[in-house]
């Protein structure tokens, strides 16, 4: 299906008022997706058994079927003010597990911890969705967004925790999940360079990362 430009234009400017800082469009097969993806997934990431993580999603073979009959995607960029020094972005999965000792560096990755998840939860998580919505009303069916790793909704209110249901019983909120990005093997850096846009370098130094969804679209 031929997205019209003026379809376009209203999907860039919900996005942009939902606090995306931009949106681009792209073909479906420039996104790249690999089987050794989730690797990442299952060891090293504290999410893995998030209800919008493997082994609750699509396999990566189940989701390359699926991919196939998308012929667009909609490439969001959320805006963050979450900085990394380069001490916590080096070892952010470490201090999950064991916190650092020195107070400062302990505030430090808990802030951003914190931020992460309530940027997801309050700010991508809720924007995605509606823009997966608006691209309904506009014709495009089969729509569906992805969220950019581990889902917030359930988070604490104070954002220390997410008491995801995982292998415990049902998804809390069923009609709100969406998958993960990583979960169903995108290579998100392999896909931006596809469109010029390198993905940025990690570790991270007195930075911001930048936050990514995708968007399928039809």
């Amino acid at each position: 299906m031929k997205i019209e430009d003026e379809n376009y234009r209203l999907l860039e400017d919900k996005a942009k008022e939902l606090g995306a800082k931009s949106l681009r469009l792209l073909p479906a097969e420039n996104i790249v997706v690999e089987d050794r993806t989730v690797l990442k997934c299952i060891f090293g990431c504290n999410g893995y058994g998030s209800r919008v993580c493997p082994p609750f999603i699509p396999t990566v073979e189940e989701f390359k079927k699926i991919l196939a009959d998308y012929e667009w995607a909609l490439l969001v960029e959320w805006n963050s003010n979450n900085v990394f020094s380069r001490e916590v972005s080096e070892n952010f999965i470490k201090y999950g597990f064991e916190p650092p000792e020195d107070e400062a560096v302990k505030q430090h990755f808990q802030n951003n911890l914190k931020t992460i998840m309530k940027d997801r939860k309050e700010i991508i998580q809720p924007g995605v969705l509606e823009i997966e919505k608006f691209a309904w009303t506009l014709g495009y069916n089969t729509a569906l967004a992805t969220f950019p790793g581990m889902c917030t909704w359930c988070a604490t209110k104070d954002y220390s925790d997410v008491k995801c249901a995982g292998a415990g019983g049902p998804c809390h909120h069923p009609t709100l999940r969406r998958p993960c990005l990583m979960g169903l093997g995108v290579r998100m850096d392999k896909t931006l360079e596809k469109i010029g846009t390198p993905l940025q370098k990690f570790p991270m130094d007195d930075t911001a990362p930048v936050p990514y969804t995708l968007i399928l679209l039809d």
